[in-house]
This record gives C-alpha cells, structure tokens and sequence, in this order.
C-alpha cells in the first residue's frame, strides 16, 4: 500500500461526538481474492471469510463487518488467548503480515486489502482486541451523516 496511509482510531469518542460506524464491504486476500460471503451476513451484512486453523482445528471464520465489533461466528470453538493462523478460504494464502507484530500484545497479525481504499491489520491471538485500520483513500469512501451518528463505508 501506498505510503501516504493513515492510522484512523474510531474506537476512542467523546462524549459529545457522534458514534463513528465503519462498515466494511470489500475485502480481499493479497492475490486478490473476495473474502466478502453472502453466505452468511452479520447483522444484515456481508461477512468477511477466513479459513482459521488453531492446534487442534480448522474451518470458516467469519468476521464481524462492522470495525470494531466482534459478532464473529466460526465453524468451532477457539480458546481465548490461543493463536490462530489465517488463510484465504479461495487460494489459501497465509493472511499473516509477517512484517508487524500486535501493538498491545506482540502476537502475529492479519492483514486484509480494502481494495483501493486501504487495510485492516488485526490481531491472531482470540481475545486481544488489538486492531487498525489504515486508510489510503478518502476518496472512495462513502459517509452517511445522522445527528446520532457517522456511517463509514468502504
């Protein structure tokens, strides 16, 4: 991704801020593969799919939509505080961003492509919130403003 990206943190707002809501709608594996499934929606929404390996098993995972919410469902259980592996579920890819390491707790990280629009680099390890989204494109973003809250979609 280009080097003029920046972090964005939307999980901190204050108290007479609008609520910040950033839904994800395109994300892709680094071959290029659609991560997007039909198959199963997240409050109304497209899920993000992952294929997910622990010590003992492997599956779907499917990812919360919406930054910063964890409604994630899986094909099995996963122990808190165990890493995990992604992979895309099309091209099996590794998802692991070799290059970073989980600000809060050190663990390896994912990355997924938000086509033309940036990244989402989140933590392996079930249970550590650590997670950013980095965007290169405010151009192609759509905003929905309310008096109660801002929508992003990307």
């Amino acid at each position: 991704m280009g080097e003029q990206m920046k972090d964005v943190n939307f999980s901190k707002s204050e108290a007479t801020e609008p609520i910040k809501i950033i839904d994800i709608q395109h994300a892709c594996c680094p071959k290029g593969c659609d991560l997007m499934s039909e198959e199963v929606k997240i409050r109304g929404m497209k899920s993000i799919t992952v294929k997910v390996k622990s010590k003992d098993n492997e599956g779907l995972l499917y990812l919360d939509p919406e930054f910063g919410k964890y409604a994630h469902q899986s094909d099995f259980d996963i122990p808190k505080g165990e890493i995990v592996e992604f992979y895309c579920p099309h091209c099996g890819v590794s998802l692991e961003d070799e290059s970073e390491k989980c600000s809060i707790c050190a663990s390896p990280v994912f990355t997924l492509e938000i086509p033309k629009e940036g990244m989402i680099t989140g933590c392996l390890k079930k249970g550590c919130f650590g997670h950013t989204l980095k965007i290169e494109s405010f151009d192609a973003m759509h905003l929905q403003v309310d008096d109660d809250f801002i929508r992003v979609v990307m």
